[in-house]
């Protein structure tokens, strides 16, 4: 299990490129690091993600790898990408480094599942929603803190309208529309989830309690899928986020978000209970 994650989807992407073609050359650790001029442990510390790698670098493990020149082009544009700045970067001072890193998994993933059980997805949610949760979780936050994170969350939704947007898969339970402290702000919070629901890339399917327990009741998860390459979790905690990494633990993710599905009413039946609660609301 990963507490945190130290890297990009583009950096983990190159430090498996590179270690699969270390083992290519049947080349150990020791070996590559002393012919590339830098240390067996420096090797194993880039492959296992607990060191970033420059350009330079790149560069020098792929010549003593012999990768061809058009597969270096490649993997030394990778090389550089990973190493640029997120426009989140610029929130730094107020957002933690798991939220910072869970946007960088929002840029770059191609499909991502999100269960709540109390909560709209921050993806989804309308900036007044957002500062009503923030200042009820946040209460020690100065209120310029707090526009800072509304801010920071509103940015995050650009993904979705972008032209590459990834698919957004919602799977609500129906608590969430009933937990508010304003019925006002909850009715145009539903209202925007079912105008969301609308768009092409984005689905909301709702776990009714009519359905009773279901496979995920112990709490929420986001699953980032990133096509080829190997999905991650995110479990958010009050005072640690975690990163599940390991194939048999996003597995039981997976899984669990499929028999969720299973339960849930379809998407014109989940977007009808939400539209009738918003009315009951205003």
């Amino acid at each position: 299990m990963s507490r945190k994650l130290g890297s990009t989807v583009r950096a983990r992407r190159l430090r498996r490129e590179l270690k699969q073609l270390r083992n290519a050359t049947g080349l150990s650790t020791d070996q590559a690091g002393e012919r590339a001029g830098m240390s067996g442990p420096t090797i194993s510390r880039i492959e296992s993600g607990k060191r970033g790698v420059s350009v330079d670098e790149t560069e020098r493990l792929l010549d003593l790898y012999d990768v061809p020149l058009t597969r270096q082009r490649e993997l030394l544009d990778l090389a550089e990408r990973a190493n640029e700045l997120g426009w989140w970067q610029a929130y730094a001072g107020q957002i933690t480094d798991a939220t910072q890193t869970e946007i960088a998994l929002e840029e770059e993933a191609t499909r991502i599942t999100n269960f709540e059980v109390v909560l709209v997805p921050g993806l989804l949610q309308t900036a007044e929603y957002a500062r009503d949760i923030i200042r009820t979780s946040n209460f020690s936050d100065q209120p310029r803190d707090v526009e800072a994170k509304v801010a920071a969350r509103m940015a995050r939704q650009s993904v979705l309208t972008r032209p590459s947007a990834p698919e957004l898969q919602v799977i609500l339970d129906e608590a969430a529309l009933h937990r508010f402290r304003e019925a006002q702000i909850m009715a145009r919070q539903l209202r925007q989830l079912v105008d969301a629901a609308s768009r092409p890339n984005i689905t909301v399917r709702l776990i009714p309690f009519s359905a009773g327990q279901h496979a995920s009741a112990e709490g929420s998860f986001v699953l980032h899928e990133f096509g080829e390459d190997p999905a991650i979790v995110l479990l958010e905690g009050k005072t640690a986020d975690l990163f599940l990494e390991e194939p048999h633990e996003v597995a039981a993710y997976q899984d669990a978000a499929k028999r969720l599905l299973q339960v849930a009413l379809d998407p014109s039946e989940s977007v009808e209970l939400i539209d009738r609660v918003s009315k009951e609301l205003q």
